[in-house]
């Protein structure tokens, strides 16, 4: 019996989710090696950064991001996915296809994420530079059915916002 888990932790860029995630995957690690880690940056890289960022290529990658999940979790592989996950549909998708799917938002609020503006996004996108920036002058299905709401707007207390993943799994 497969009682592989997709743990799909989402949210803006700089929220904090890759850092939660790579703390949840260790932790998971430990217990199960059966265990994965899926950046949404890094798995453009690895597919050979053939898309741009327009929504179109967004839900694409979105949906190669749901397919790699999926198929590893058939494998019997538990996977923490730290994506900005833009679409409703595609937290619909994973929802009907995978029994064992854990939906995390990482909230932060806007003044923190431009302060934190780690690759200068929203700085760009309040100037005007770049239209193309989630949650500032780009669409974003924020999450209304996640079994999870952790506020980052203080990046402390890491390990207590672990644990409140890892105690709802």
């Amino acid at each position: 019996m497969n009682d592989s888990k997709l743990i799909w932790i989402t949210g803006l860029s700089g929220s904090g989710k890759t850092t939660i995630g790579k703390e949840v995957y260790k932790n998971l690690k430990e217990k199960y090696l059966n265990t994965v880690f899926l950046d949404g940056d890094s798995f453009r890289e690895i597919l050979g950064n053939d898309l741009g960022h327009t929504p179109k290529d967004r839900l694409e990658n979105a949906k190669r991001i749901h397919r790699m999940c999926k198929f590893l979790i058939s494998q019997n592989i538990n996977v923490v996915c730290a994506t900005m996950s833009l679409f409703k549909e595609i937290h619909q998708l994973n929802r009907e296809a995978m029994k064992n799917y854990y939906e995390i938002l990482i909230e932060c609020d806007m003044d923190e994420l431009v302060r934190r503006n780690q690759k200068g996004l929203y700085s760009k996108a309040l100037n005007g530079e770049d239209v193309n920036v989630t949650g500032v002058n780009a669409t974003y299905d924020k999450p209304k059915f996640c079994d999870l709401t952790i506020d980052n707007s203080k990046q402390n207390n890491l390990e207590e916002k672990v644990q409140k993943i890892l105690d709802l799994i």
